[in-house]
């Protein structure tokens, strides 16, 4: 490709808005300073602004590819005889009108086509997230279902062991263990319920999980251990966040079995 038909091919991306930002400022300033570039460029400007025209017909790779050759052999043909006058109209700037025009909506459907595909593909990431998101709370929701159903089935169970206390019962079905208070005071402010254990043949309380009741004093507890190694249970008031013995006299010591 020579120098005069390398320039012609700038000029026509140029025109079409496809050269990167260093390339574009470069063919800018040589139509500015060449006037037959900047004839040519005009002459260009009227075919691009027309693409639309052309937008009904079907264009694939293929098609652009092929169309894109044709355009840059219009060029080189133009650019070889230099000696040619050349007319407004019929010259190269006339070629955008066919082929040219064509190729022209060739490459702006497949940018047209490229954003649509990453529009897609983010829509698509960010519903997939959202199922995602959607089957964890539905997962989360089944396990506190299935945990609720078991607690009420061992709560209301003939078979389960039950030791009255002044607040309410404290439960136990085969491994499991439950405070089921129906009587708590009020709590003073910055202040939890504390749940103790300890082992059966130990006298050293293990801290256990920490709860507030319901503004009705009501509350039902799981406790996670094994009910058939506890000896003993306890409450008590702490702190927010829980002791790691007990700072006040507790409420109840219950032993079981």
């Amino acid at each position: 490709m020579n120098e005069r038909e390398r320039q012609l091919e700038q000029v026509a991306l140029y025109a079409l808005g496809v050269l990167p930002a260093p390339e574009s400022d470069a063919v800018a300033e040589q139509i500015r300073n060449d006037p037959s570039l900047r004839a040519e460029y005009n002459d260009l400007r009227e075919a691009v602004d027309a693409v639309a025209l052309v937008a009904e017909e079907p264009v694939d790779s293929a098609r652009s590819a092929r169309m894109r050759e044709r355009l840059l052999a219009r060029v080189r043909a133009d650019a070889a005889a230099p000696h040619v006058a050349r007319a407004p109209s019929p010259s190269f700037a006339a070629a955008w009108w066919g082929v040219g025009l064509v190729a022209a909506a060739a490459i702006v459907f497949a940018i047209v086509t490229v954003v649509q595909d990453v529009a897609l593909r983010s829509d698509l990431a960010a519903a997939q997230r959202r199922a995602a998101a959607l089957q964890a709370q539905v997962a989360q929701a089944e396990r506190v279902s299935a945990r609720d159903r078991q607690t009420l089935t061992d709560l209301l169970s003939p078979d389960a062991q039950r030791y009255d206390v002044a607040q309410g019962t404290v439960l136990v079905r085969g491994r499991r263990l439950y405070f089921a208070l129906t009587k708590l005071p009020p709590l003073p402010r910055g202040k939890v319920y504390q749940a103790w254990t300890a082992a059966k043949g130990s006298g050293t309380m293990v801290p256990s999980v920490t709860f507030t009741p319901n503004a009705q004093g009501v509350a039902v507890v799981a406790l996670p251990v094994d009910a058939a190694r506890i000896g003993t249970v306890a409450l008590s008031v702490e702190p927010d966040g829980g002791s790691k013995a007990p700072t006040t006299t507790p409420m109840f010591v219950r032993p079981l079995g």
